[in-house]
């Protein structure tokens, strides 16, 4: 099995080598971009990773050989292998096939998988001598990640030279004892209490711990950027929380922003404290956006507030990037703007919403979305039809499921009142030796007995 797992991992990476397209090559755009949505299309994958399968199979066919003839053979497991091409990214092409050679000599079946792992670190270090590895100073980055637990929290990762972060974090800490301090001057005189965030420390009469006083100083102080002047955000970020949810009769989670999942509870503080609340209606059946009427090119306001929601991520199929920002309104069917009445309308059936990045390529045909009858939209990639794929509209998951629940608790209630009237009645204990169901969902129609006659009691 593992031999067999290693020679399907060398077929898939040999046929992704043939969709390889030179990123160093600027008149390649175009054909690199098609390439990548055809084989993320191919994999359902998201592009990203379709990027990095191509990269890392240019790697191993082009400039491995050696070790990759190895894996195709099944001798080397692929987990190896990839890890072998994970190593090897950031170094020269002559490094490359240095360590290619080297570690196709190795005695495979005899090296257990912790020394290979070992032994490849050690050879991958020496390399590192010579200057592979990148500078600190080249690796100054903040990053923003997700829970991958959908607990409604974030992280803000920091990455540079450890003495840059070293003192950042020495300077923090020192603020955030300083705040300290002074959250208990104000408590013990009355004064105002500084960084309180939620009103805890005037509800608790205690100080913040200082791991919530790092936090707070980082989320409430000013940005410093020496006079260089920074515009307001251009766009809104959206919760969409179910009306439920938001009325207190269910916990189904709200959206961030469309697609980061957040706590009930949280939602709900949320929306209290804001003035103004947007209400976008879905078909409870079916859990589609219903659409919003419009005769003009520009969408309109409500429009744009209907793609947010209904598109929180470019409409491109295998993209992930968010359309909070940096994305476009676009016409499915082009709008003729010489004579409107021949081209795409602006309506919430031919819009949604793209990254400029495919924004730009759907100008430039590399990709060309159709929408169908039924709503979904089919898209073909690449001036050659190299892949094409059915899509279907994003719909409201939920809604169905709470409608769906709702109607099976009014069949049910439904079902107790006629208990009711039968136990009333006299009738009940006739009725369950006739078979009748235990659940309402085990029937679509009750066999209740003939109540009708004038000589039946009323119920």
């Amino acid at each position: 099995m593992q031999r067999d797992a290693s020679r399907a991992r060398a077929a898939l990476l040999a046929q992704a080598a043939a969709f390889w397209v030179d990123h160093e090559d600027p008149d390649q755009a175009d054909d690199r971009a098609a390439a990548d949505l055809a084989v993320a299309i191919a994999l359902r994958t998201t592009t990203p990773k379709a990027t990095y399968l191509l990269r890392d199979a240019h790697l191993a066919v082009d400039e491995l050989p050696a070790t990759f003839e190895r894996l195709a053979c099944g001798d080397m497991p692929s987990e190896w292998f990839d890890k072998l091409v994970k190593e090897v990214r950031n170094l020269t092409p002559f490094q490359r096939t240095e360590i290619d050679e080297l570690v196709s000599a190795w005695d495979l079946a005899s090296i257990p998988a912790d020394r290979f792992f070992d032994e490849l670190r050690l050879l991958r270090a020496w390399y590192d001598i010579d200057g592979a590895r990148p500078l600190p100073e080249d690796t100054r980055d903040v990053a923003l990640e997700h829970s991958p637990d959908d607990d409604g929290t974030a992280c803000l990762r920091i990455t540079g030279p450890i003495p840059e972060i070293h003192s950042l974090a020495a300077r923090l800490d020192a603020a955030a004892k300083s705040v300290q301090a002074q959250q208990r001057h104000a408590l013990e005189d009355g004064s105002p209490i500084p960084f309180d965030l939620d009103g805890d420390v005037a509800r608790h009469h205690t100080t913040m711990t200082l791991a919530e006083l790092r936090y707070a100083i980082i989320h409430r102080t000013l940005l410093d950027t020496a006079g260089v002047e920074v515009p307001a955000p251009a766009h809104r970020v959206n919760v969409v929380v179910p009306v439920l949810t938001l009325m207190g009769l269910s916990d189904a989670p709200a959206t961030y922003d469309g697609i980061i999942p957040l706590p009930a509870d949280m939602a709900r503080r949320l929306a209290a404290g804001e003035e103004v609340w947007h209400r976008v209606l879905t078909d409870p059946t079916s859990g589609e956006f219903l659409p919003l009427p419009a005769d003009q090119y520009r969408p309109t306001a409500a429009m744009v507030e209907h793609l947010r929601v209904r598109d929180p991520v470019c409409a491109v199929p295998t993209c992930t990037r968010t359309t909070s920002s940096d994305a476009e309104n676009d016409h499915i069917e082009e709008f003729d703007h010489a004579h409107p009445e021949r081209g795409g309308p602006t309506s919430i059936a031919n819009l949604h919403r793209l990254d400029w990045g495919h924004h730009d390529d759907k100008t430039r045909r590399i990709i060309d979305p159709e929408r169908t009858a039924d709503g979904s939209t089919t898209w073909t990639i690449g001036t050659v039809a190299r892949a094409r794929i059915a899509v279907a509209s994003r719909r409201d998951l939920v809604t169905p499921i709470v409608a769906t629940a709702l109607q099976e608790s009014w069949d049910r209630y439904q079902w107790t009142l006629e208990l009711d009237a039968l136990q009333r009645s006299g009738y009940l204990e006739q009725f369950l030796l006739e078979g009748g169901p235990e659940d309402p969902a085990l029937d679509d129609a009750l066999p209740l007995p003939d109540l009708t006659a004038e000589d039946d009691p009323p119920f």
